[in-house]
């Protein structure tokens, strides 16, 4: 929420009499030496108004002559600043009357807030120390900030700003703020353009009347807090054997050693166990010459207990007559060394994470050359570290590795992610199963947005992807014969009927076996898939490899032919099945006798569909058996409907009838 502005507009200030001074005061308008200016001037507010009327005579401290009703100062500021009504200060009364409102301001300011702090500012609101010519009575300079912005709360910045604005405009301007060491307080910040009598502009932190309301004995100075900052940098005296001659101020702030502590001390006495190796090699190699020696950081004992991380850099001027010892420079770089240490753990994390991940993981740059890899990826891939994408992925087999190509191609030159999953074969796998590895890839890029290199995830599916295949093969193929199943059949055949396959002129065989359920009742049903595999066997022997043969029934099986040219075409190739058939079956358990009644449809480019054209193949198979001869019959339009029904039914699935 922003705060609010009072902006500083005044009547012409009545004149008190010159000579109404007190002669041991100095005259009016002048201020003694370290004293606030003061004036005989008197700012009054409008006749009746209730505005405050501040008297400020030469050398007195300036006080509010108001009583507000409320008891609260800050109205009597409030009014005061608003006495003036709609008029500009600067165009009605000229830099006389400015200057008599900031200095009533701050009379109203000093008198009444004891708890005010004060700072100074320059025209570039900066602030800069307090010039001498103003008296604050007591009260607290603020140091340590380079301006009102740092003092305050992010939200109330810009009011701090349109604050400062106002009061380079006319004067004096005020808004209610937030301190940023204590967000839930509402102050008052006060700009003064004391620039006339000071030289500087005047900034004020007093109580607002939006905070609670308090006794006034229980109002306490308000602080904008500036943490104390140590020095980082430090000197220290050594003589030749490395013990201590003198540390400065710095020294004891950093490392909390005063000077009589560390008399006598040798510079080993405080430096870690674990650098005394490379202290002791720094100084040597300082000894060797004179100058400065290389730096070197090493921990230091802090008078606590801790260490601190210092960088030192020690000067022979062990041969300089004015000095006649070694000059150690010392910066406290513990902030630095934390950060280090930060990334280094975070760096181990990363990697102990990398790891133990179930992942391989592959990092490229833009020019895909092999930046990282983990051990989780050589073992899937069966790879050693590599230098490039290609060699680092040569176990993936066949046309996988185009897809692999093209996917790099696009995460580097275009940041398109993507998921493949590709074949591989590690080395010295030879003669085993092919493993399947789901590959994701992730760009990486700078600030810009320009692709850096990317990331890659690499999973061994193997067992997911073989799961995935045998639910399709169950859900494709008959579990017996390893024909496709009455639904993958049938789907094959509507596709070759659909428009986008016209011309293809499928011929449909169905098949049924003339003594399945003998063999079934009198051997068994092992017997019986026995029987069937040797069956499936014969008609793949028989028909092309494009061409389809499917298992619909218990003792029944679809063959569709594509691309038939005539009906003497598809009858061929019904004979062949047929003269196959009739040959007996030599089971485990007893040779059978083995023939079928086969029916035969032919799409001649006619639109039909795929239950149509099985139900003619059907019609003609019926017409075959009626026959008892084992000779394949082409359905034509004279033959009776299948069954007697004039829609053709589905048989029973196979496991109903196997």
């Amino acid at each position: 929420m922003r705060g609010t502005f009072t902006e500083t507009r005044t009547n012409p200030a009545d004149k008190a009499p010159a000579d109404k001074a007190p002669a041991d005061k100095a005259p009016a308008g002048k201020a003694p030496a370290g004293k606030a200016p003061a004036t005989d001037r008197v700012a009054d507010g409008a006749a009746g108004n209730g505005a405050p009327r501040v008297d400020t005579k030469a050398g007195d401290t300036p006080r509010s002559d108001v009583t507000t009703t409320n008891g609260n100062s800050r109205d009597a500021v409030a009014a005061f600043l608003a006495a003036g009504g709609d008029r500009n200060v600067e165009q009605e009364t000229g830099d006389t009357a400015r200057e008599d409102t900031v200095g009533a301001v701050l009379a109203i300011l000093l008198a009444d807030h004891p708890e005010a702090t004060f700072y100074a500012i320059d025209a570039n609101a900066a602030t800069v120390p307090m010039p001498d010519s103003l008296d604050l009575n007591g009260h607290t300079i603020i140091k340590g900030h380079q301006s009102a912005l740092e003092m305050v709360t992010p939200d109330h910045r810009g009011t701090v700003i349109d604050t400062w604005e106002r009061a380079q405009t006319v004067g004096v301007a005020t808004a209610d703020i937030r301190l940023a060491v204590d967000p839930e307080r509402h102050v008052m910040l006060t700009f003064l353009d004391a620039r006339a009598e000071h030289g500087v502009f005047i900034g004020a932190f007093t109580t607002s009347d939006k905070t609670d309301e308090t006794d006034e004995s229980e109002q306490t100075t308000i602080r904008p807090e500036v943490p104390e900052r140590a020095p980082r940098f430090a000197r220290a005296r050594k003589d030749g054997l490395a013990l201590f001659l003198e540390i400065d101020e710095a020294f004891t702030q950093i490392l909390g050693w005063k000077p009589e502590e560390v008399a006598g001390l040798r510079s080993r006495d405080l430096i870690h166990p674990d650098d005394e190796a490379l202290a002791v090699d720094n100084w040597m190699n300082m000894l060797a010459s004179s100058g400065p020696a290389r730096r070197v950081r090493l921990r230091h004992l802090h008078r606590d207990g801790s260490w601190v991380w210092m960088e030192v850099t020690n000067h022979n001027l062990l041969e300089d007559p004015e000095h006649q010892c070694v000059v150690a420079e010392m910066v406290d770089i513990s902030e630095e060394m934390a950060t280090h240490e930060a990334l280094r753990a975070r760096e181990q994390l990363l990697d102990r994470l990398a790891e133990t991940l179930p992942l391989g993981l592959l990092q490229v740059d833009s020019d895909s050359r092999v930046v990282y890899t983990n051990d989780r990826l050589h073992y899937i891939l069966g790879t050693t570290r590599a230098d490039t994408v290609d060699e680092q992925l040569s176990t993936v087999v066949g046309d996988d590795t185009e897809v692999v190509s093209e996917a790099f191609a696009g995460v580097l030159s275009n940041g398109v992610d993507s998921d493949i999953e590709v074949r591989v074969r590690p080395y010295g796998e030879r003669d085993k199963q092919l493993r399947y590895c789901a590959l994701n890839l992730r760009s990486l890029t700078d600030a810009s947005g320009g692709v850096t290199g990317a990331i890659v995830c690499v999973a061994d599916v193997t067992e997911t992807a073989r799961a995935r295949e045998e639910l399709r093969a169950r859900a494709t193929y008959d579990a017996v014969t390893r024909c496709y199943n009455r639904a993958s059949t049938m789907a094959e055949l509507e596709a070759m009927l659909a428009p986008d396959g016209a011309g293809q002129h499928p011929a449909v065989i169905f098949v049924d076996l003339d003594h399945f359920k003998d063999v079934n009742d009198e051997l068994g049903h092992s017997a019986g898939d026995e029987f069937l595999r040797v069956v499936a066997e014969r008609l793949h022997r028989c028909v092309r490899a494009e061409d389809v043969v499917g298992r619909i029934g218990g003792d029944e099986f679809l063959v569709i032919c594509p691309r038939i040219s005539a009906a003497a075409e598809a009858m061929s190739t019904a004979g062949r099945l047929a003269r196959s058939l009739r040959n007996q079956v030599v089971l485990k358990k007893a040779a059978v006798p083995s023939s079928a009644s086969i029916g035969v449809a032919w799409c001649d480019g006619q639109s039909t569909t795929a239950e149509a054209l099985v139900a003619q193949a059907d019609s003609a198979m019926y017409q075959s058996k009626r026959a008892g001869i084992g000779e394949p019959v082409l359905f034509d339009e004279s033959m009776p409907s299948t069954g007697g029904s004039e829609t053709w039914q589905w048989p029973a699935p196979p496991d109903e009838q196997a």
